[in-house]
């Protein structure tokens, strides 16, 4: 019988601990992050040739202060008095300064890495990427963002980001 006693108070304890553990994330006493969104992009990337890309891509929030950008875009490239289709995709882990909308213009800072293709080139490249990101205050669905930087040359780009009401 004290087998089964110690099984039962056991399983007492463990549902304790869930009902504890439920409560708590219910009653948000912890600041959630937010959930991923989208952004879109057009940007301008001068270096060895003019390249202009139209991009869509996904903000994954790492935490509350981190955000992850996937983007994927395509455009053209001009180099030696030609253009060429172009694309690339780019992967940029930023830090947010002002994360609650706190500010009506918050700043961010992040790198990661850029892998550009260029119809005709026999092969592929990655870049470091080093980003600031200007954020304005959220218009509708979307939040502005000026973004400059390096990375495969000089880039600058206009982004719309559908973030959350109370999160960058």
């Amino acid at each position: 019988m004290e087998g089964a006693d110690a099984v039962t108070h056991g399983v007492e304890r463990a549902l304790s601990v869930l009902a504890i553990v439920v409560a708590a994330s219910r009653a948000g006493g912890q600041t959630p992050s937010p959930r991923p969104y989208g952004e879109f992009r057009v940007d301008a990337i001068g270096g060895d040739g003019l390249t202009t890309h139209v991009g869509v891509g996904a903000v994954i929030p790492l935490g509350i202060y981190v955000r992850l950008g996937v983007d994927a875009a395509a455009g053209s490239t001009w180099q030696e008095k030609a253009a060429n289709a172009s694309g690339r995709v780019d992967a940029i882990g930023r830090f947010l300064l002002d994360p609650f909308r706190e500010a009506p213009v918050a700043l961010s800072l992040g790198g990661g890495v850029s892998v550009p293709y260029v119809d005709g080139q026999q092969h592929l490249r990655a870049y470091l990427t080093a980003v600031v990101d200007v954020e304005g205050r959220k218009r509708g669905r979307f939040t502005p963002a000026l973004q400059i930087g390096l990375g495969g040359g000089w880039r600058a780009g206009i982004v719309l980001r559908a973030s959350p009401a109370r999160w960058r």
